[in-house]
């Protein structure tokens, strides 16, 4: 989808409401509860899955609608990690003889690494996997560290 992620309604609420459009509600909360990875998931990204599950669920940010996106994100994990032990054991160049002498390419797993790491990132930022993402998210809480009030509430 195009345009900027539409923030929470929290959110909305501090920034005001500029254009005086109806606000959204979160009206739509499934229940968060766990679920066990997919037998299709190889040990990489059932190993994922199990690690990011039950956070997830903790954190009421996984549903049954989430499932196939939580797939796509531990098989691409898995594919980064498989690409990766591949690379730490070959290099990660190897050498061409032609016309113009030898040259070094870049394995194919380097680009495998590259682009799954793209696509990590961008998966894992709808699940806020980054510090970023979860700012965006606006649910997740960063901790005191950001909390600009903290000093305040000690006083109380």
């Amino acid at each position: 989808m195009k345009g900027r992620k539409p923030a929470p309604p929290r959110l909305q609420v501090v920034g005001g409401n500029a254009g005086k459009r109806a606000q959204r509600e979160d009206a739509l909360r499934l229940p968060s509860e766990y679920a066990p990875p997919p037998e299709h998931l190889d040990e990489y990204a059932a190993d994922a899955w199990e690690k990011l599950v039950p956070s997830l669920v903790r954190l009421q940010m996984f549903t049954v609608l989430d499932h196939h996106a939580l797939e796509q994100y531990c098989q691409t994990y898995s594919r980064w990690r498989r690409a990766e032990d591949e690379l730490s054991k070959a290099g990660d160049t190897y050498e061409t003889h032609g016309k113009q002498g030898t040259m070094k390419r870049a394995l194919p797993e380097v680009a495998i690494v590259a682009e799954s790491i793209r696509l990590m990132r961008s998966v894992g930022s709808e699940f806020g996997f980054s510090p970023v993402a979860r700012l965006r998210l606006g649910d997740v809480g960063q901790g005191d560290m950001f909390n600009a009030f903290q000093k305040f509430d000690k006083q109380g």
